[in-house]
């Protein structure tokens, strides 16, 4: 399982009861303590997806030559078809019809006999259908699996230009890291086939294939299990879907929950309008996908039951769409290094955010708004490596809830305010790298464990702020890497 969902990205046993599986912020560990300073997670864009692609790469090369030090295993050879009898001739003619029927392409992609999808239905046609362990009919069945199979076939060990650029056409591709029970036998599927659950009436519930060696592209036959699939965990693999062939399908999946393909490439112009149509949808990570492009607003308007939203790392060269802002779950908001534009005026009007992190979008500039505290149940914000300009408002001091607190790497001026150290639950405050000056509020200082609850508290103080030793954590850039 991925981290997105394991946790909470940030969490506070004392002070917040969230009536939900909170998610895991991928700089967190599953407790929610920082791995590292979060400034050293302020990172650009091409530096994760160059460590991505190399965290994959050493995957690759340690498939490739299994040295036994490796701390991972090299990926399961691909698995030899079961030996268990095949179907009559009028099972089998009965089979192939029904495959047939839900072809995505009306049959054609079965003309090229090694097409993923002539190979998919190839192993189909090996199984004794209906298994006896599944409680599904025989055309149900045979659908299920193929689909399946085609995952498999289009995605183990599959070369593609995207391979080829990232590794070289002479490297020979591996196939995935776990590929227990993968088309060993059809009675195993919900019990034995790794990354796959079924649920009560034996339909495939959830995929979870992430940091798997995924190669090639994820076929859009993952549609065909749209009636029962509510969670697809593709996180950081080598995929690269693109355009509508690549995207389009996602709006089929009208009963999935939890979509994460983070890290992973899914490219398209834009977000795929088609995400629209997932209004089951509670959990979504697109985070370095190569999405590239404005919003559309309406894409979000019936999202409703959203409550966490990962996109960093793509290029949308526009501001928030109201639609997006306005939904009345969305708690988790994290879109860090995605060139956003405008002012931060949007956050009072968030109905119910709890962290919002948009660190690293220098087009996101102008003044913290006046009625900030209006976003009364925020508790994490970050606005680092902004365009910020103006004052620390005073009106901070109303956000009550506020645990955590990042404006560092700014242009504000004027004096950090005194109303910040009625922040009783504050843990963390950072205004480095400003242009603030004056000193630093006692009231504030107070506020620093063990007699208040304030654990780091950083500010220019190697400069133009005046902060005792015993107040501020840290000082100056030392504190901060960019």
């Amino acid at each position: 399982m991925s981290t997105n969902v394991d946790g909470a990205k940030w969490h506070e046993d004392d002070e917040v009861e969230i009536g939900m599986e909170t998610p895991v912020d991928l700089g967190k560990d599953a407790d929610g303590e920082s791995e590292t300073p979060k400034s050293n997670r302020k990172v650009l864009i091409i530096g994760i997806i160059v460590v991505a692609i190399a965290a994959i790469a050493i995957g690759v090369a340690v498939a490739v030559s299994g040295s036994p030090d490796s701390a991972r295993a090299a990926p399961s050879p691909a698995p030899t078809i079961a030996s268990t009898p095949g179907p009559t001739p009028t099972y089998a003619s009965e089979v192939r019809d029904s495959v047939f029927a839900i072809a995505r392409f009306g049959g054609s992609e079965f003309d090229d006999p090694d097409s993923y999808q002539s190979r998919a239905l190839g192993w189909v046609l090996t199984q004794d259908l209906p298994a006896t362990d599944i409680p599904l009919s025989r055309e149900d069945q045979a659908s299920q699996l193929y689909a399946l199979a085609c995952i498999y076939y289009n995605t183990y060990a599959t070369r593609s230009d995207w391979t080829d650029f990232h590794f070289g056409p002479d490297v020979a591709i591996p196939g995935w890291f776990n590929n227990r029970g993968w088309l060993i036998s059809a009675n195993e599927v919900c019990t034995g086939w790794y990354g796959i659950s079924c649920n009560e009436e034996g339909k495939v519930s959830k995929i979870e294939l992430d940091t798997n060696g995924l190669t090639g592209y994820f076929p859009p036959e993952t549609a065909l299990l749209a009636d029962s699939l509510t969670y697809l965990d593709l996180f950081s693999n080598l995929v690269h879907n693109r355009g509508d062939l690549g995207n389009s399908w996602l709006g089929e999946m009208t009963n999935i929950e939890y979509l994460f393909y983070g890290t992973t490439s899914f490219e398209y112009d834009g977000v795929p309008t088609e995400i629209g149509l997932l209004t089951n949808l509670k959990e979504y990570d697109f985070s370095y996908t190569l999405y590239f492009g404005e919003f559309e607003g309406s894409t979000w308007t019936q999202l409703t039951n959203l409550n966490y939203l990962v996109m960093d790392g793509n290029a949308y060269n526009s501001s928030l769409p109201d639609e997006m802002l306005a939904l009345p779950n969305l708690q988790y908001l994290y879109s860090g290094f995605s060139f956003l534009e405008g002012s931060l005026d949007f956050v009072p009007q968030m109905p119910a955010v709890f962290e919002l992190w948009v660190d690293d979008n220098p087009g996101l500039a102008g003044v913290i708004p006046d009625n900030i505290a209006d976003a009364s149940t925020m508790v994490s914000f970050s606005a680092t490596n902004c365009g910020l300009t103006g004052t620390l408002p005073t009106q901070l001091g109303g956000l009550s809830e506020m645990i955590q607190l990042w404006f560092y790497n700014n242009k504000l001026t004027g004096t950090i305010p005194t109303e910040l150290a009625n922040l009783v639950k504050m843990k963390i405050l950072n205004v480095q790298k400003n242009e603030l000056t004056g000193d630093m509020p006692e009231r504030l200082c107070q506020r620093k464990s063990p007699f208040g609850r304030l654990e780091e508290l950083e500010a220019d103080c190697d400069g133009e702020i005046e902060c005792p030793d015993t107040c501020c954590t840290c000082c100056g850039d030392v504190c901060i890497e960019d």
